[in-house]
């Protein structure tokens, strides 16, 4: 037992190690904080918190009456929404489509057309499509919970509603599907539909069926074993350690229990983060209740509850993690070379996914699918799921086989790590040269050698293209809705385009007389009602097509603003929705974009000017013809130039993007067309206008890039100069993405959104 501590401590003391879990598990977290950050489309977790707290004190009726009114009433709210919308077509197009919704679905607009207005449909989200995809989600999952006595009866008596689970079908008595659908019935048969607690399965669903973590989880394996047996090969320690007092097996035995320890602390570890930032997210509800509670593990043939669903399957993880780890072990102790026990294991598990991804679920070669490295870390799958693979005609069990590979891979990879460590044949790495290397040759130009050493030899571009392609991904994916407002706003001003002309004026006044007769008949049909001349039903009913074009006002009113604009200063018509994105005047995506900007120039200049001081190089460039002050001149170039077109990527890519749905039209036009720019010069275009904030977030980014490089100096130190710039560039902005404004005016947030604010 001390030899295991001591094989588990020699790892896990050294700062250098703890440093790597401490990155992943950074990365691990902010991965999940940016993955879920609501999109306009997508409900946020904090929805699904707010469901659960909801429905926490009632009975599984009083959830179903809950969640069934909440469905019907964003069904009927998206009704309205329609109708509303087709009405404001132009042409008679869209009221012939009106008048066909309304007539197959009679009373449910004036029923619904209330709750529209007011906007109390909005119980757990911001939007109307947000909302109603959450009701839509959750109804649907309480559906299948509500009928799992239902599913459980079918499985017995009607056992053909089971071969879909199967994979291959047939009909004869000795067919696989025939099997199939007999041993599921026995693996059913135990269950009954009784103490079903229904709930949001957001969280624990989300928790464990993620990839990045399984990603992370290997990388700390392959990071452990290297430095239990690659470290100690390069240095010739085992010629030492073989020669103990207690023989070579104790040894070897004493490093693989220490792996075993470290798989099963990294599974609960990791997935320990997972749970928490979705359980303080999202909420995970009852985990004492039984795992069919959940929709999404409905399947299930366990008799488990939730809490003991998630143990199982951390664990499991672990034991994949110890496959993993064994086997390369094995290759670390088979290999004289450094890299090419973790090529084995990329290339491990890159097959092993791409089986897992290409190979359809219902096709011949299903076995190769799961039965692989991919497949075992789906444990969720393993436990929460019901599935049968055709081994030579007989359905085996998924989580049999899979268990059973996971139990020959660790004896495999065991066995050989103690054959290959008793024979000793390999004790040391070879440091070998590939042939197709090129040597370095140093610029004979200064300015350039300093750029190949920050671009290069410091790994910023690297770094700089993966941020960007992370940001880029972000803006391009990012989806903008057009509701029927924006709608008919778009329509209206790109018919409007331009200077004023008399036919142009015409229809707008045309426009604002229809509203001024529809505000007058509402007025007077309420004034009807008042003298008691009408019923208050009646009147509603009258005033119904009369709301649906004032619904629409809103939008008209930023028409009628330019036009009275224009009429007193001169100008253009311009749609400006797409500017007010572009400039962050609306959608918010400035401190996201901000964040991920400087936590990438933080990663990538931070050791710029910090790798003199551990090299010891200053003293020796301090004595060089151009001096010390050039050379920090030339970093400070080359970091500013490349901070300049990293900070690019976002305005373009978010550009490009908004084009798609709301035209960014008239850059010839004065910027003064936009309404919110007003008082700026009438001599600057639109187009200018735009170019002037590129540059301006690129000078901004300059000075971000300028104040690593100043904590690199101050600091000379890498890690210490990562540190304070998170401290001084991202956490005020990580405290004002959470709301606390103050602490904007700590950040260079309020530099960056200058058009916000113009």
């Amino acid at each position: 037992m001390r030899l295991l501590g001591f094989e588990l401590g020699k790892v896990w003391g050294r700062r250098s190690f703890l440093l790597s879990v401490c990155v992943l598990l950074a990365v691990n977290g902010f991965l999940l904080w940016y993955t879920n950050l609501p999109d306009g489309e997508e409900p946020g977790l904090y929805a699904y918190r707010a469901f659960g707290e909801e429905i926490a004190g009632m009975t599984e009726e009083e959830k179903g009456q809950y969640v069934t009114e909440y469905k019907e009433t964003m069904e009927g709210v998206r009704f309205v929404e329609e109708v509303t919308m087709l009405r404001g077509m132009s042409g008679e197009m869209g009221e012939a489509l009106a008048a066909q919704m309304l007539e197959a679905s009679p009373g449910m607009f004036e029923a619904w057309y209330d709750t529209y207005q007011s906007g109390g449909y909005l119980r757990f989200t911001d939007s109307l499509w947000q909302e109603e995809r959450l009701a839509r989600e959750l109804y649907d999952e309480w559906q299948r919970c509500a009928e799992y006595g239902e599913y459980l009866q079918a499985v017995q008596e009607n056992r053909t509603a089971l071969k879909g689970i199967g994979i291959f079908g047939g009909t004869a008595g000795d067919s696989f599907s025939a099997r199939n659908v007999e041993k599921s019935a026995r693996d059913y048969q135990r269950l009954t539909g009784e103490g079903i607690r229904w709930m949001p399965g957001k969280a624990v669903t989300s928790s464990l069926e993620n990839r990045w973590t399984d990603l992370f989880l290997l990388l700390s394996v392959a990071f452990f074993v290297g430095y239990l047996i690659l470290e100690e090969k390069e240095k010739r320690l085992f010629y030492i350690t073989r020669c103990a007092r207690k023989g070579i097996l104790p040894d070897v035995w004493a490093r693989l229990g220490a792996l075993f320890l470290h798989c099963l602390a990294a599974a609960g570890l990791f997935y320990g983060e997972n749970l928490a930032f979705y359980g303080r997210a999202a909420g995970l509800g009852d985990l004492s209740a039984r795992l069919q509670s959940l929709a999404a593990y409905r399947e299930s043939c366990l008799e488990i509850s939730v809490r003991q669903f998630i143990l199982l399957s951390v664990a499991t993880k672990g034991l994949a993690l110890f496959g993993f780890g064994v086997v390369i072990a094995a290759a670390c102790l088979l290999s004289s070379g450094f890299f090419l026990p973790y090529i084995v294991g990329g290339l491990w598990y890159g097959g092993s996914y791409a089986l897992y991804a290409a190979i359809p679920a219902g096709s011949k070669g299903a076995a190769f699918k799961y039965l692989n490295l991919a497949g075992s870390l789906q444990t969720q799958k393993l436990y929460g799921a019901y599935l049968n693979l055709n081994l030579f005609g007989r359905p085996m069990s998924r989580l049999a086989l899979t268990l059973g590979l996971l139990g020959l891979i660790i004896l495999t990879g065991v066995s050989l790590c103690l054959l290959l460590f008793a024979r000793g044949e390999r004790l040391e790495l070879v440091r070998g040269r590939f042939l197709w290397t090129l040597p370095f040759r140093p610029h004979g130009n200064a300015f350039l050698h300093e750029g190949t050493k920050v671009m290069a030899t410091n790994r910023a571009a690297v770094l700089l293209l993966l941020f960007g392609a992370l940001i880029g991904y972000r803006d391009l994916s990012r989806q903008y809705s057009l509701s029927a407002q924006e709608q008919y706003y778009q329509d209206i001003m790109l018919a409007l385009e331009g200077e004023l002309t008399q036919e142009k004026e015409e229809l707008v006044l045309a426009e604002e007389a229809r509203y001024r007769e529809a505000f007058r008949e509402i007025q007077r049909i309420e004034e009807l009602v008042a003298a008691g001349e009408i019923g208050e039903r009646v009147g509603e009913d009258m005033k119904s097509p009369w709301y649906a074009v004032t619904a629409f006002y809103p939008a008209f009113s930023r028409v009628w603003q330019q036009y009275e604009d224009i009429h007193e200063n001169g100008g253009a018509f311009l749609y400006d929705t797409g500017y007010l994105y572009l400039f962050g005047i609306r959608g918010g995506e400035f401190r996201v974009d901000l964040l991920l900007l400087t936590g990438g120039m933080i990663l990538a200049f931070g050791d710029v000017m910090a790798m003199e001081d551990r090299k010891g190089a200053w003293n020796l460039l301090g004595a060089t013809l151009r001096g010390r002050r050039r050379i920090m001149a030339d970093k400070a170039i080359v970091c500013a130039v490349a901070a300049a077109l990293f900070s690019l990527v976002p305005f373009l890519c978010r550009m490009i993007n908004i084009q798609g749905a709301f035209p960014l039209r008239g850059l010839s036009f004065s910027a003064t067309a936009i309404p919110c720019f007003r008082k700026l010069p009438a001599w600057l275009p639109a187009g200018g206008l735009v170019m002037i904030t590129a540059l301006w977030q690129s000078l901004v980014a300059v000075a971000a890039a300028l104040v690593v490089l100043l904590l690199s100096y101050w600091r000379k130190d890498s890690l210490q100069a990562y540190f304070f710039g998170v401290a001084v560039l991202l956490v005020p902005q990580v405290l004002g993405l959470l709301g606390l404004s103050f602490a904007d005016w700590l950040s260079l947030y309020p530099l960056y959104r200058w058009t916000a604010g113009a």
